[in-house]
């Protein structure tokens, strides 16, 4: 389980202040990033392996909108990485409050070839395969 805190800033709202849903799908890839960060894959090393990750299909699920300035943390719940990844993260207020959930599929590019891969074996021995956060 990994957790990051954030404010909700001009660039993630609407013209109402609300937080927009591509914002919550694009905190949730970050938030991936930083655990293959802490789990020894920066995207440097990503570049140099030729690696790079496409985001699929995702599910969003809003409980209660989060507003321009608003302090949120999101936490990394489960994570399963194989051929594909697949994430669920949820989004809380400062009061603690679940206010979203996403589900998002990403996949392994080989920015080389141009072309969605199976998962690097190289990842893989770091990972294993039925490991879930």
């Amino acid at each position: 389980m990994i957790c990051k805190n954030y404010v909700v800033t001009g660039e993630d709202v609407n013209d109402f202040m609300v937080m927009e849903s591509a914002s919550y799908i694009s905190y949730t890839v970050r938030l991936f990033y930083h655990f293959l960060f802490r789990n020894g894959f920066s995207k440097e090393k990503l570049h140099i392996l030729n690696l790079d990750l496409q985001e699929g299909n995702h599910v969003f699920v809003c409980y209660k909108d989060l507003m321009f300035t608003e302090h949120f943390f999101v936490e990394l719940k489960h994570c399963y990485i194989a051929d594909k990844i697949n994430i669920k993260s949820s989004f809380f207020n400062s009061k603690n409050e679940c206010c979203a959930e996403v589900t998002k599929e990403i996949e392994w590019f080989d920015s080389r070839k141009g072309e969605v891969i199976g998962a690097p074996k190289q990842i893989l021995k770091h990972f294993s395969q039925n490991r879930a956060i």
